[in-house]
């Protein structure tokens, strides 16, 4: 039963996150870097500290891996929403999270080098994206795909 509480807790908690890179970010933050234990004192009531830290830990795994697996202008979308509910300047966001690369932070442990990497790459390219084309992420993006190799070939020969 305590565990339920928890369960709902986060889902709770999930619905005031309105992307999956916020959710990211959240349970980041409630990680111990010097530790790796999660933990989130205003649940410490409704179960132990062990219990939170599995809830929390695997939610942070299934919350990376969904995040790895979004196409680059979702993941524009998202950083972008999440850099401007920021208190900061968002120019100034920009370039701390370029310098100090704090999105580190939000690879769980025990995820493979490989896919360290691979969240790494995609958030530089998101972070220039929205560096050199802010309001990019926000836009339709019917116009930027690239029509077929048939499509091409056939406007080419009927010039």
């Amino acid at each position: 039963m305590r565990i339920r509480t928890l369960e709902e807790n986060l889902e709770r908690t999930f619905v005031h996150l309105p992307t999956a890179f916020a959710k990211l970010a959240f349970l980041s933050t409630v990680r111990d870097p010097y530790t790796g234990k999660y933990l989130h004192e205003g649940w410490t009531s409704m179960g132990s500290s062990e219990e939170i830290h599995r809830l929390l830990r695997g939610a942070h795994h299934e919350i990376f891996e969904f995040v790895c697996g979004m196409p680059i202008p979702r993941l524009c979308s998202e950083l972008h929403n999440y850099l401007r509910s920021l208190s900061t300047p968002w120019e100034e966001t920009i370039r701390v999270w370029n310098e100090l690369e704090t999105y580190r932070e939000m690879i769980p442990q025990g995820i493979c080098l490989e896919e360290r990497e691979f969240f790494i790459s995609q958030m530089h390219v998101a972070l220039d994206v929205l560096a050199t084309a802010p309001d990019w992420a926000q836009r339709g993006l019917s116009s930027w795909r690239f029509p077929q190799p048939a499509q091409q070939l056939r406007r080419h020969l009927e010039n």
